[in-house]
C-alpha cells in the first residue's frame, strides 16, 4: 500500500488542477467583496444603550450624518468674502448627496407677526461693523456658526442617508472637500474640516492605501531575504505565489460568506500572508536537507512530507483554531473575523501541502549553490553557541528569564486601556490638525445627546420643564469638553426674542404666560431651520438636547459621564430615570470596550486550547506547563513595554497579542516536536534537547528573522496602529527566538522531562497491570 506522500506527490498534476479551478471560483466571489460603508457593529443588539440609539435614531435622525466647515475670518472680510461663501454654500448644497448646508448664508432670523412666527435670511455682512451687529442680534447662533470672537464661521454639510451608507459618500466628501478648498484658496483663507462622516472617508482613504504598499513592501522584502538565503529564485518565487494564493482564497471566503470588508477583515490577507511565510520556509529548508543526505529528489520529498506534513498541520490547526475562539464572542465583527481567519489559516495549509511539493516536483533538482545556506558559517556558529550556552550556561538563562520578567511586570503596571475616535491617525495628520481648530474655537466636533422623556404626551409643554432643560444645558457649558449645546428651551429662547421685537436681551426662557402662545405659534418647519434635525417629536413627550463633545478617549470618558449623570440627577430629580445619554460617541466607546473585553477572553481561551493541544500531543503535564510559560514571556515583556512607552491597550494592538502568541508558538511546537522524535532514538534529554537545537535552531532563527523584516516594515507607518502591529511583534518575534530556542531546551534539560508524560506512564502501567 502506497504511503499518503507518495499519494500526494503522484497526484501533483490534479492537485494543480483543482487549485486552479478553485481559484477561478473564488476570483469571482473575491471580486464581489465589497468595503463596508456603515458604523460596524459591535455592540450587541440587546446592549439597553445600543436600543436606546436605535430608538434615537429612528425619533430623531442621523446624529454622525454631518461634515463640518470651519473657515477663518480675515479682519478685512467684506462684503465680497461674505457673498463668496454663500457661493460655495450654494454650490455644495446642489451636489447630489447634501440634504441641507446650514451656516450664516442659509440661517434664519424669526420675525413675529402678530399671530405667528415667520423666518427670513440673516443679512449678510458687509464689513466687520455689520458682523459684529448681525452677531449681537442673533445670540441663538453664538458657538454654533460663530466662536465667541467672531474669527471663525462654519458651515454644516448634512448628508443625505442613502448617500452616507453607500461607496458613494466617498466621491461625494472628495468633491466637497476639492470644491471648500477651491474656494479657500481664491480667498486666501484656512479652510478645517470635522464630522464623523469626515473622519471615516479620511481613515478608509488614507488606511488601506498605506497598508497595501508596506504589505508590498513587506513582501518585496521577504522574496529579497529568501533569494539571499536560498541562492535560488524558485525558492523565493514560488513560496509567495502560494501566499498570494492563500490570500486570494482569504478574500474569496468572506465574499462566500456575503461578509464587507471592514478595516479587521481587510487585516486577514497580509495576516495570512506573514503566517505563511515559516512553514514554507521549514518545508524547503528540511527539503534542502534530506536531499543531501539521500541524493534523491523525490525520496527527499517524500521524507519531507512525513517529517513535516503532520507536525505543519499542527501548527495551522493550532492558529486556526486559536483565531476561531473570537466566533465565541458576541461580537459580530470578531466572529467574522475569526471565521475568515480559521478558514484562511486551513485553506493555507492545504495549499501548502498540495503545491509546495508539487512546484519541487516539477523543478530540477538543487544545485549546490542552493544548499549552501546549510552550512552557513555564520548560522552554524550561532547555533553551536546556543547549544553551549544552554548546556553550561542555563543559570544565565534563568536570570535573564527572571529580569525579563520584573521588567515586563513593573510595565504591565503602567499599562492601561484607551481608545479615541480618531484613534492611530498620524500625529501631523491633517485630520488632527483640523480638530484643534474646532476645539480651540468651539469645544469639539464628535456627537453627543441627551434624550429627555416625559411621563405622558404634551408633558414637554410644562414651563418647569424647560427651565431644566435649560439648567441642564447651563451645566453642561461648565465643562470644558462640550461645544454648544441646543434644546427646545433655546428654540423658545429664540421665539421670545422675536415675539419682543427682536431685541438682544429679550433671548431668555418665557415667561408662565408667555410659553402657551410660544408654543402655539412654533411649527416643526420652525425647528427644522435651526437644528438641521428635530429637538423634539409631535406629540412633545420626546426631546434632545444636542452638543458636541471633544475626543478626549475611553478613559476619561467615563469619567464625564459620571459627572453628567450627577447634573441630570441633580437638575431633574425622579424624572432623571427617564433621561438617557446617547449618541454615536457614547456607542463608539463602549463598542471599543466590548471589543478589548472580548479579545482579551478571546486570547485567554487560545492559552487554554493551546494548553491542551500540546498536553494531547506529548501527554505530558509538565511540558504543557514549560510550553505555555515559555511561549507567555514574549506576551508579558511585550505588555510591559507597551507600559514603558505609553503605548495603551487598544483593538489594534489587543488583536497583536493572537497572532504574536501563534507565531511563537509554532515555533515551540516544531523543536518539541524534534524533541520527542530525538528523545525516542536516544532517551537522554539533554542530548535530545541539544540536538533539538541543532536540527531546528537555525530554521527557528532564520524564520524569526525573516518575519522581523517582514513585519518590521510596518514601524515606518504613520498610523499607530499599523506602527504597533511592526514594533510589538518584532520585539514578540525576539523574546520569542529566545524563550524558544534557550529557555525551552534549558527547562527541559533541568526538569528532565522526556516525551513520556503522565497519560502515557498511566496507559503503560494499566497494560502491565492486564
Amino acid at each position: 500500500m502506497r504511503s499518503w506522500p507518495e499519494l500526494l506527490l503522484r497526484g501533483r498534476y490534479l492537485w494543480l488542477f483543482f487549485v486552479a479551478l478553485g481559484s477561478t471560483f473564488m476570483v469571482r466571489y473575491a471580486l464581489r467583496v465589497e468595503i463596508t460603508q456603515d458604523f460596524v457593529k459591535v455592540v450587541p443588539s440587546d446592549d439597553p444603550d445600543y436600543k436606546t440609539y436605535l430608538a434615537f435614531r429612528q425619533e430623531f435622525g442621523e446624529d454622525a450624518g454631518t461634515v463640518v466647515l470651519g473657515i477663518n475670518i480675515p479682519s478685512s472680510a467684506d462684503s465680497n468674502f461674505w457673498e463668496g461663501i454663500k457661493k460655495l454654500s450654494d454650490t455644495l448644497a446642489r451636489l447630489r448627496g447634501v440634504k441641507q448646508v446650514f451656516g450664516v448664508p442659509t440661517a434664519v432670523r424669526v420675525r413675529w407677526n402678530g399671530e405667528r412666527f415667520q423666518t427670513e435670511p440673516l443679512n449678510l455682512p458687509s464689513d466687520s461693523l455689520s458682523w459684529a451687529r448681525l452677531r449681537q442680534q442673533n445670540p441663538i447662533y453664538l458657538r454654533l456658526l460663530w466662536d465667541t470672537l467672531g474669527r471663525t464661521t462654519l458651515l454644516f454639510i448634512r448628508l443625505d442617508s442613502l448617500v452616507l451608507h453607500t461607496r458613494a459618500k466617498h466621491a461625494l466628501i472628495d468633491s466637497i472637500e476639492h470644491l471648500s478648498n477651491q474656494w479657500a484658496t481664491s480667498q486666501s483663507v484656512e479652510i478645517h474640516f470635522a464630522g464623523v462622516p469626515y473622519l471615516r472617508h479620511y481613515v478608509a482613504q488614507l488606511l488601506p492605501h498605506e497598508l497595501w504598499i508596506f504589505i508590498c513592501a513587506s513582501l518585496g522584502l521577504t522574496v529579497v531575504v529568501l533569494l539571499i538565503y536560498f541562492r535560488s529564485w524558485y525558492a523565493a518565487v514560488f513560496p509567495v505565489v502560494l501566499l498570494g494564493l492563500s490570500a486570494l482564497w482569504t478574500v474569496g471566503i468572506i465574499g462566500l460568506y456575503g461578509f464587507k470588508l471592514t478595516l479587521l477583515t481587510a487585516l486577514l490577507p497580509p495576516v495570512i500572508i506573514i503566517l505563511g511565510i515559516p512553514p514554507s520556509i521549514y518545508m524547503l529548508s528540511d527539503y534542502h536537507r534530506l536531499y543531501v543526505a539521500k541524493g534523491n529528489k523525490v525520496a527527499a520529498i517524500q521524507e519531507m512530507l512525513r517529517h513535516l506534513g503532520v507536525v505543519t498541520f499542527m501548527i495551522n490547526a493550532n492558529t486556526a483554531f486559536g483565531f476561531l475562539t473570537l466566533y465565541l464572542t458576541n461580537v459580530v465583527p470578531l466572529q467574522e473575523f475569526g471565521l475568515v481567519a480559521f478558514w484562511g489559516t486551513m485553506v493555507t495549509y492545504i495549499l501548502t501541502i498540495l503545491l509546495l511539493p508539487s512546484f519541487f516536483m516539477l523543478l530540477p533538482e538543487p544545485k549546490e549553490r542552493h544548499l549552501r545556506h546549510l552550512t552557513n558559517r555564520w548560522i552554524v556558529r550561532l547555533v553551536r553557541w546556543v547549544g553551549q550556552v544552554v548546556e553550561q550556561r542555563k543559570i544565565w538563562i534563568y536570570g535573564l528569564t527572571a529580569l525579563l520578567f520584573v521588567i515586563g511586570g513593573i510595565g504591565v503596571v503602567r499599562l492601561r486601556a484607551v481608545s479615541y475616535m480618531a484613534d492611530d491617525l498620524p500625529s501631523d495628520a491633517q485630520f488632527l490638525q483640523d480638530q484643534r481648530f474646532f476645539e480651540r474655537y468651539y469645544g469639539g466636533m464628535m456627537p453627543f445627546e441627551i434624550v429627555i422623556e416625559a411621563k405622558q404626551a404634551q408633558g414637554l409643554r410644562r414651563l418647569r420643564t424647560i427651565r431644566a432643560l435649560s439648567a441642564l444645558q447651563d451645566s453642561l457649558s461648565k465643562y470644558p469638553e462640550f461645544a454648544r449645546s441646543l434644546s427646545l428651551a433655546d428654540l423658545l429662547k429664540a421665539g421670545r426674542q422675536a415675539f419682543w421685537g427682536g431685541a438682544p436681551q429679550a433671548y431668555a426662557l418665557p415667561q408662565p404666560e408667555e410659553l402657551p402662545v410660544l408654543l402655539r405659534a412654533m411649527r416643526k418647519q420652525e425647528v427644522d431651520f435651526f437644528l438641521l434635525g428635530s429637538l423634539v417629536d409631535t406629540s412633545y413627550q420626546r426631546t434632545r438636547i444636542t452638543t458636541f463633545v471633544k475626543d478626549i478617549g475611553s478613559a476619561d470618558m467615563p469619567r464625564l459621564l459620571r459627572e453628567v449623570q450627577k447634573d441630570i440627577q441633580a437638575t431633574f430629580g425622579e424624572e432623571a430615570e427617564s433621561i438617557r445619554i446617547t449618541g454615536t460617541t457614547l456607542i463608539f466607546l463602549k463598542a471599543i470596550d466590548y471589543l478589548i473585553d472580548n479579545l482579551v477572553w478571546s486570547l485567554v481561551a487560545t492559552f487554554l486550547l493551546v494548553a491542551l493541544q500540546m498536553f494531547i500531543l506529548y501527554g505530558s503535564v509538565r511540558i504543557m506547563l514549560i510550553s505555555i510559560c515559555v511561549n507567555l514571556l514574549p506576551l508579558f515583556l511585550v505588555a510591559g513595554l507597551m507600559g514603558y512607552m505609553g503605548m495603551p491597550i487598544k483593538p489594534s494592538t489587543a488583536l497583536i497579542y493572537e497572532m504574536a502568541f501563534g507565531i511563537v508558538v509554532d515555533s515551540a511546537i516544531h523543536f518539541l516536536s524534534s524533541y520527542q522524535w530525538y528523545y525516542r532514538r536516544h532517551p537522554i534529554p539533554a542530548r535530545a534537547a541539544i540536538v533539538s537545537i541543532h536540527h531546528t535552531g537555525a530554521l527557528i532563527a532564520y524564520t524569526s528573522f525573516v518575519l522581523l523584516i517582514g513585519f518590521g516594515i510596518f514601524i515606518f507607518s504613520s498610523f499607530g496602529g499599523t506602527r504597533a502591529l511592526g514594533i510589538l511583534t518584532a520585539i514578540s518575534l525576539g523574546i520569542g527566538f529566545f524563550s524558544n530556542i534557550f529557555l525551552m531546551p534549558a527547562l527541559l534539560i533541568s526538569l528532565r522531562q522526556s516525551d513520556e508524560g503522565v497519560v502515557k506512564r498511566v496507559l503503560r502501567q494499566v497494560k502491565q497491570r492486564g
